[in-house]
């Protein structure tokens, strides 16, 4: 809670800034468009479990020092461009990559880069308060160095030494998974809104999809470059023209 406190403190502020202000209505200049910046959390969950363990928050989800800070670009009132860049630390005894949990002492940090065009509903529903929106896009996410204990059954019962390596990852001396540090670029897609309580303020929630790609090859396993999904909650600031 510590290192999350100078957020809240920050939307304290927000809220009270726009207690004066009457709901607003995001209406983007066509012509010249429009920008918003964006500060929040997020979440990341890399455990490759997919959709059957979603909501398996006490397992899979990551959240120590986990900000995040965007920009956008509204091309009108349907369409837009953004940049977000977030930043985050994975959890010991987390799941990840669906084969162990995370080591204490070794849990890798968590940065990611992302470029997205956003589809936005408002102009259908003709209710610019509650804007939500569907976006694809590309990233860069880069995952620190980690050691990781295997799911139990990882490796024979009778084995009498452990390989130092399994699918291409080594492993030390404990039997451990030893996963070096590695970048790759992601394809990314998912779902949001924005919730505008005031004129210039508004409340975003975002979750992504991101398809790790390594070498031009996908790939899974315990090797740094499986797919994640991330949640991010902030606040964002509209510039009217």
């Amino acid at each position: 809670m510590k290192k999350i406190a100078p957020l809240i403190v920050l939307t304290l502020f927000f809220v009270t800034f726009v207690n004066a202000q009457g709901k607003g209505n995001k209406q983007v200049n066509s012509y010249f468009g429009n920008w918003s910046f964006g500060i929040g959390i997020n979440i990341v969950d890399d455990s490759g479990t997919k959709l059957k363990d979603f909501f398996n928050t006490s397992d899979n989800w990551n959240l120590t020092s986990p900000y995040s800070v965007n920009i956008e670009y509204f091309i009108d009132n349907q369409f837009s461009l953004s940049a977000s860049a977030s930043m985050n630390k994975y959890v010991e005894g987390k799941n990840i990559d669906n084969t162990g949990l995370i080591i204490k002492d070794h849990e890798p940090d968590y940065l990611a880069v992302d470029l997205a065009s956003k589809f936005y509903f408002g102009d259908i529903f003709t209710n610019y308060t509650f804007d939500p929106y569907v976006f694809l896009g590309v990233g860069y996410t880069k995952i620190g160095a980690y050691k990781s204990e295997p799911f139990e059954g990882t490796f024979p019962e009778d084995i009498d030494v452990i390989p130092d390596q399994l699918d291409g990852v080594a492993i030390d001396e404990n039997g451990n998974f030893d996963v070096p540090e590695i970048g790759r670029i992601t394809l990314n897609g998912g779902v949001g809104f924005n919730y505008w309580f005031a004129k210039t303020v508004g409340f975003n929630f975002s979750f992504s999809g991101k398809i790790g790609m390594a070498s031009g090859e996908f790939k899974t396993g315990p090797n740094s470059v499986s797919n994640q999904t991330q949640y991010s909650f902030g606040l964002i600031y509209f510039l009217r023209n």
